[in-house]
């Protein structure tokens, strides 16, 4: 969960259209499964508009803020046919799919899947980068947090959101496959959110490491504070080529650190208790998908 997103300066003699400004698409999640690679690729596309922060929590946990405390945070873009937020709350989040179509029955969702012993692994890292936890070995972080198990039953969450907006509303694409082919994987999206797919930025070929945390933090925030500026500014294929330039790509390499080099991998009786875990759930996967099989070693393991 992110921390509450403040509510945007507006002009006030815009507020009685500001209920009227929200998403056309939203990215559910699920956690650690390429979202942030989605929320870069629409914001890089010229006509799309992506919220500021990108993790609103709308549907989940700010509800009571209401419609327009939500629709304030798309204002920047509405005069873009396709706007976007991404909060990976929604996707395990049973209140979501009914909250999201009274608000807007035509929203399209994006919803990322990947390996489900990676993405808690990747959960764990990552309430470690945080500062949640101290750096500890995953089965004391899992025995501190269900939610790393919760958020890997791909079933029961998905079938609860095409059961809410049917099929022609969701998206479902693997991590593992936008990480092997990520502009064909833009490609998809701007064809779902009825963009021209033929824009092709430099950030769909940034790399981006999902478990790194920065050795000098206050560096960190002053380099993304001047992203940010650039991107608002409307400069993203330009601040994806001064990142991938020698000096700044060097800068930003020093200032990170692997988290998987501090944080124990996970060990085999955590890969076989996970796998047991998942294993009904991942068996119902594929012909919710529309699939014969997954990219994933959780989905061998059952399949044998």
């Amino acid at each position: 969960m992110t921390d509450m997103p403040a509510a945007p300066q507006h002009d006030h003699q815009t507020d009685a259209n500001l209920s009227r400004v929200g998403p056309t698409i939203v990215g559910i999640g699920a956690q650690k499964c390429a979202s942030t690679f989605i929320h870069a690729a629409l914001g890089a596309h010229p006509d799309a508009a992506v919220s500021d922060p990108k993790e609103l929590d709308f549907f989940s946990a700010y509800f009571d803020r209401g419609y327009q405390w939500y629709c304030s945070h798309f204002a920047h873009g509405a005069d873009k046919p396709v706007r976007f937020e991404a909060s990976p709350s929604y996707f395990y989040d049973p209140r979501c799919p009914d909250r999201l179509n009274a608000f807007d029955p035509t929203i399209k969702v994006v919803c990322l899947l990947r390996d489900p012993v990676a993405r808690a692994y990747s959960n764990h890292l990552h309430e470690v980068i945080k500062g949640h936890i101290p750096p500890l070995p995953f089965h004391e972080g899992l025995a501190n947090n269900p939610a790393y198990l919760e958020q890997g039953l791909y079933s029961r969450h998905l079938g609860r959101w095409l059961a809410a907006l049917g099929r022609d509303r969701v998206l479902v694409m693997l991590a593992e496959e936008i990480s092997a082919d990520p502009v064909t994987a833009a490609q998809r999206v701007y064809r779902f959110a009825g963009l021209d797919d033929g824009h092709v930025s430099p950030v769909l070929h940034e790399r981006r490491n999902e478990s790194d945390r920065a050795r000098l933090p206050t560096l960190r925030r002053a380099l993304r504070a001047g992203g940010d500026q650039l991107r608002k500014a409307g400069f993203e294929d330009g601040l994806a080529r001064l990142k991938s330039t020698g000096p700044v790509s060097a800068l930003l390499r020093a200032n990170s650190q692997n988290m998987r080099d501090v944080v124990p991998p996970l060990g085999d009786d955590d890969i076989a208790r996970l796998r047991a875990y998942f294993a009904d759930d991942l068996r119902q996967l594929p012909a919710l998908l529309g699939r014969d099989s997954l990219p994933w070693e959780s989905w061998r393991a059952v399949e044998h």
